[in-house]
């Protein structure tokens, strides 16, 4: 087994807001009630839950067991598709767009970013490839003992390129989708590839989540525990960086506190603390706070978006949460809207809404129904996960990620979207891949 079931994932996603919600120093402003935007919001939760419930497991055909031989056809398919990938990014960041090159990555990252398609054609073609090297590095970890330890690490060195590219740009967005899918993964790995004792946790004789016990020993927690040390020591640079190059320094509260920003009210003891601080504990403080807020302010925004919008029927029908997908289309010449136009929609821009957000932009109130064959779609691949299938198990990694955040953020939206692109084609490789495909070479 070794996969949560995407309620629970949903339920551990609302303890860690309001876990996260009570420590935080600030009153969160908002125009207009909070009654219609919560009322949507929870109907969303609830039809994804209802659609989850609908789809009866027995109802569902297991998928056959792919053969080692097959597995290792398809993992080398995959990794010569993301080494291609891989190289035309490197081919972008260098002579295209030139910010692998650039004095300052971070202001020349904040230029491309308003930019569409910026890389062109290979631009496209890049974008649509090298996910595919984090979806072989997947594969392998989830089946590594039918691979020698040499190709493991190629598969690994090319698969960690989407971290290492955006940990080089300053960015934390990516960093945390693939991490946590890869943790998701590397946990169905032990459950599958060891025998293991389980420790089960429970509410009132329901079992929250099962893990295994080794999880608990010093080699495993320590380096844990220095992963999210590290990253959040990195979270905390990049936001003092921000706001070294906005020049805020002391103007940092009157500036967020602003309404066209985060629209907060910093709470008086919080203040006091920091102008009494020196310089580092300052930026801890700043840092940590906007760590947290990362995580509390996407149910904020969504009731805002909710107050700001008029139109309760929805907006584009897609195009605003799948418009990495559509900007495909458009540069075949085909008139769609461009990021620009879609943005003009939301007062707010470049903040998250939760994962719901951008469906009710989209799709407004009619949402419920997309969220409901959602709930069917995320319980059909949780079951396959359950019995094993190599492709839903890493597919469903990358689910229980975006469904254990989506209080916070939408995994789907933006650039995220390319990685989704992957794991569908991914199973359309799984399922119509030759049973016996053998490479035979003539030697006469």
């Amino acid at each position: 087994m070794g996969v949560v079931s995407p309620i629970k994932l949903l339920v551990i996603s609302a303890v860690i807001w309001l876990f996260i919600y009570v420590q935080m120093p600030v009153r969160y402003l908002y125009n207009g009630s909070v009654i219609f935007p919560i009322l949507t919001l929870v109907v969303f939760i609830l039809i994804f839950i209802m659609g989850i419930l609908s789809l009866k497991t027995h109802t569902i055909r297991p998928n056959e067991v792919p053969s080692d031989k097959k597995l290792k056809q398809i993992v080398l398919l995959f990794f010569c598709i993301g080494v291609l990938g891989v190289l035309l990014k490197l081919y972008i960041g260098f002579f295209k767009s030139g910010i692998f090159v650039a004095e300052d990555i971070f202001e020349e990252r904040l230029e491309n970013m308003g930019k569409e398609l910026s890389g062109g054609g290979v631009g496209v073609i890049a974008s649509l490839l090298f996910p595919f090297s984090f979806v072989c590095l997947l594969i392998a970890i989830y089946n590594y003992k039918i691979f020698n330890f040499f190709l493991l690490l190629l598969i690994g060195v090319v698969g960690v390129y989407p971290m290492v590219e955006t940990f080089f740009m300053g960015g934390r967005t990516i960093i945390a989708l693939l991490g946590t899918t890869l943790l998701f993964v590397i946990f169905a790995s032990f459950y599958k590839n060891v025998n293991v004792r389980l420790l089960k946790i429970k509410l009132s004789r329901i079992t929250i989540i099962s893990l295994p016990k080794f999880l608990f020993k010093k080699v495993i927690i320590i380096p844990l525990f220095l992963i999210g040390f590290l990253f959040v020591s990195y979270s905390i640079t990049v936001v003092n960086k921000r706001l070294t190059r906005f020049g805020y320094g002391n103007n940092t509260f009157k500036v967020w506190e602003q309404k066209d920003y985060q629209w907060v009210k910093f709470d008086k003891e919080f203040k006091d603390t920091y102008f009494k601080a020196t310089e580092e504990d300052k930026n801890k403080m700043i840092g940590i706070y906007s760590l947290k807020h990362y995580f509390v302010h996407g149910v904020i925004e969504y009731v805002r978006l909710i107050n700001h919008l008029d139109n309760t029927t929805g907006y584009y029908y897609g195009q605003y949460e799948f418009n990495v997908f559509f900007k495909f289309f458009k540069f075949f010449g085909i008139p769609l809207n461009s990021l620009g136009e879609l943005n003009n929609i939301v007062k707010r821009k470049a903040v998250y809404q939760t994962f719901w957000g951008p469906f009710y932009i989209d799709f407004g109130i009619f949402g419920v129904v997309i969220m409901f064959f959602w709930g069917r779609f995320i319980k059909r691949v949780y079951t396959h996960a359950r019995n094993g299938s190599t492709q839903y198990v890493i597919f469903y990694g990358y689910l229980a990620t975006i469904i254990i955040t989506s209080f916070f953020i939408n995994f789907l939206l933006g650039s995220s979207s390319y990685y989704l692109f992957a794991f569908f084609i991914s199973l359309f490789v799984f399922k119509y891949w030759p049973k016996n495909l053998t490479f035979l070479v003539n030697n006469k």
